[in-house]
């Protein structure tokens, strides 16, 4: 016989498996679109890298590279640094607003709760849920870059991208967790998480972005979770250490308040 929790788990896994199957169709899609499409300008990587240096120091920090039409630069420009994030983060925490708030306001939390299983308990089963809901999409975007990028005659190592690949959803998850623990952790707390999260995460890329070119404000980037995110070091096998300090504390902090703030507030 399953626990609650792993019963909660499936339940969950069970509801979501349409939105589970189109995110992975809209992935597939997106990545074959723009990883093939390298095959189509390779052969003039570096005549355009030429026309597009001039960029660099503008338009180039909003894309994350300078050299937009190497294998490298190519990537980490047009997939990891800013279309893969956002498609994730959108992901993590519209999923992770639905995790508690769908039950509460459908008035099927307290029959969760009425079974043999604690309010931590609850909470760590639609985490699990969520967290395999993301892994599943995560592996099918590596392997399926992995594919592409090797039709397309990318020489990357499948290593740096497979690395690349799991920071990007480990990075882009921490905002999912933000909104989680917002709306897991008090009711006052539960209108704001969502923009909270979009805050932080589009307008730390933004900031992080300008940053380097406008001074004044090069300080209060270094503060905001994107100036860490350096794909491009990581398609070489690099990871910064301050992304996995930003990440490694996301999370923990998280799950804290997540527990805390839900095991004493009022259930709606």
């Amino acid at each position: 016989m399953s626990s609650p929790l792993l019963a909660i788990t499936r339940s969950e896994l069970k509801r979501r498996k349409f939105y589970l199957l189109w995110w992975a169709i809209g992935l597939i899609v997106l990545i074959a679109f723009i990883v093939l499409a390298y095959a189509a300008v390779k052969g003039q990587a570096d005549q355009l890298n030429k026309a597009f240096s001039g960029l660099s120091s503008t338009a180039g920090s909003f894309f994350g590279a300078s050299d937009m039409f190497t294998p490298v630069g190519y990537m980490n420009s047009q997939l990891f640094y800013i279309t893969l994030p956002i498609l994730f983060i959108i992901l993590s925490v519209t999923l992770a607003g639905s995790l508690t708030s769908k039950d509460e306001r459908h008035h099927t939390l307290e029959l969760l709760l009425a079974r043999p299983i604690s309010r931590t308990r609850l909470l760590l089963a639609k985490m699990l849920a969520a967290i395999i809901i993301v892994a599943t999409l995560g592996v099918i975007t590596a392997g399926f870059t992995i594919l592409c990028s090797l039709l397309a005659g990318l020489h990357i190592s499948a290593n740096h991208l497979t690395l690349t690949t799991l920071w990007t959803v480990l990075f882009s998850g921490a905002f999912g967790a933000i909104a989680f623990m917002l709306h897991a952790a008090a009711q006052r707390t539960r209108k704001a998480a969502a923009v909270a999260a979009i805050l932080l995460s589009l307008g730390g890329y933004i900031l992080a972005s300008i940053g380097s070119m406008v001074h004044g404000i090069a300080w209060f980037a270094e503060l905001l979770p994107y100036h860490y995110f350096d794909s491009s070091a990581m398609l070489r096998g690099h990871v910064p250490t301050g992304l996995i300090v930003y990440v490694a504390a996301m999370y923990a902090v998280a799950l804290l308040v997540s527990i805390a703030g839900f095991r004493r507030r009022d259930i709606n």
